[in-house]
């Protein structure tokens, strides 16, 4: 996924934050390049996000976790593609990020080769730890007033592949709760879509409608996720509006 990132190539992922295995297989089904298995919001613990990074892989798609620095080694270890990190405020907070993901001599990764991400002992161990501090994509997630003020500072650490933009907790960060419309974090997301720009980093966010997507790209987002809840929520919604509607003019 990092080389890709890294490319500039445009990929569009789900965020699941319900961990079950056929949700995921959907996603890879309907052609999507990714998911992000939400462990900050979500439910799940490591042995069903591991069910639900096998399902990814079992369907071409790369598996992103979502999560806090402390389960950033297991969920390596157990085949996570990426690791999206919330609340990311200082450079200090995304070099041990980066470390983390990475095995020596790039970072400080714990080296075992029993994992499944090494499968299980069957992989040829140098092409392992190759391949892995090649393809892990490091995604920070820029989220607040804090992080801004350190922005330029994070996106110069080695090794971010990618920044997705929080506008819901910025709003909160900025003194206007819950309104991601509010100018003021428009202009924050627009000053770290450039500054990611300039610093030859990917950047995205999640965008809830069609037209929200056409001003990501607009702006030069090329890391784009939607929310599967938000989609099956607005679809079952639309067919129960549908379906009354229909019995209704019988």
């Amino acid at each position: 996924m990092a080389p890709r990132l890294q490319a500039g190539n445009r990929v569009h992922g789900v965020s699941v934050g319900v961990p079950h295995p056929a949700l995921v297989q959907m996603c890879g089904y309907a052609g999507y390049d990714f998911v992000v298995l939400d462990n900050e919001h979500g439910p799940a613990s490591i042995e069903t996000t591991g069910e639900a990074i096998r399902a990814a892989l079992g369907v071409g798609l790369v598996p992103i976790v979502r999560t806090f620095e402390p389960d950033i080694s297991r969920l390596l270890d157990a085949g996570a593609g990426g690791i999206q990190v919330p609340l990311v405020e200082t450079p200090e907070q995304a070099e041990r990020i980066v470390r983390a993901c990475r095995y020596p001599p790039a970072g400080g990764r714990s080296v075992a080769f029993s994992t499944p991400a090494a499968h299980y002992g069957f992989a040829d161990r140098q092409g392992h730890i190759e391949s892995s501090n090649r393809g892990i994509a490091v995604v920070l997630m820029i989220e607040t007033a804090a992080a801004m003020e350190r922005l330029g500072e994070i996106l110069a650490v080695p090794g971010v592949d990618a920044v997705c933009i929080g506008p819901t907790d910025m709003s909160y960060s900025l003194g206007v709760p819950g309104d991601g419309r509010h100018p003021k974090v428009v202009a924050a997301v627009a000053e770290c879509v450039g500054a990611c720009r300039q610093a030859g980093i990917a950047v995205g966010a999640n965008a809830f409608s069609q037209a929200e997507y056409g001003e990501h790209v607009a702006m030069g987002m090329t890391y784009h996720t939607v929310m599967m809840t938000m989609l099956l929520g607005k679809t079952l919604r639309e067919r129960l509006v549908a379906m009354r509607g229909a019995a209704s003019d019988s």
